[in-house]
């Protein structure tokens, strides 16, 4: 298991979404709405039930984007598409940071790390079926689904704290 902990990692990603939407000029609207809806979702329904919900909303085209970008760190040619995403939704971005947190704590791998494909529809399937094994690795493991579940909502709870934060006050006022 990882080292970095759950509000190490909120930061690190709230600072990814501050020079995310400084560049583009964007709030983070549809992200800030998923970091206050999500960790309720865990406490009510589990976290299975709420992270197959967040995989239905996803945009497959943002998948890989918003991995290169959060989770590997790179620029991204889709910067402006993202910031859209995480303006307007905000669930695919909500999806990857989580899924690339679980990946951490379950064996320290980085989210698609064993789909290292050329196709890029290729790389989205699987990647899919890579978050669905996970899922359902957990769900079959009643020892560590609770540890899971309660750093995915620890990890929640702080992402809601540093997005609340940063674009907190006046609404989804924009970055200055």
């Amino acid at each position: 298991m990882s080292d970095l902990d759950e509000v190490d990692y909120a930061l690190s990603m709230g600072e990814k979404l501050l020079e995310l939407v400084s560049s583009c000029g964007k709030t983070v609207r549809g992200f800030r709405s998923r970091a206050r809806e999500v960790p309720q979702m865990i406490q009510q329904l589990g976290l299975i039930p709420s992270l197959t919900f967040l995989l239905s909303k996803i945009d497959d085209k943002l998948l890989l984007p918003a991995i290169r970008y959060f989770v590997k760190g790179e620029e991204i040619s889709e910067k402006e598409k993202l910031c859209e995403e995480v303006e307007k939704d905000g669930y695919t971005s909500y999806l990857v940071i989580s899924f690339a947190w679980i990946k951490l704590k379950l064996n320290g791998k980085k989210f698609s790390e064993e789909c290292e494909i050329a196709e890029p529809n290729d790389v989205v399937n699987c990647i899919k079926k890579d978050y669905i094994s996970t899922l359902k690795t957990l769900k079959n493991d009643k020892n560590l689904l609770p540890i899971i579940e309660d750093s995915v909502l620890n990890l929640s709870i702080e992402l809601k704290k540093v997005v609340d934060g940063i674009y907190g006050g006046e609404g989804d006022r924009r970055g200055s």
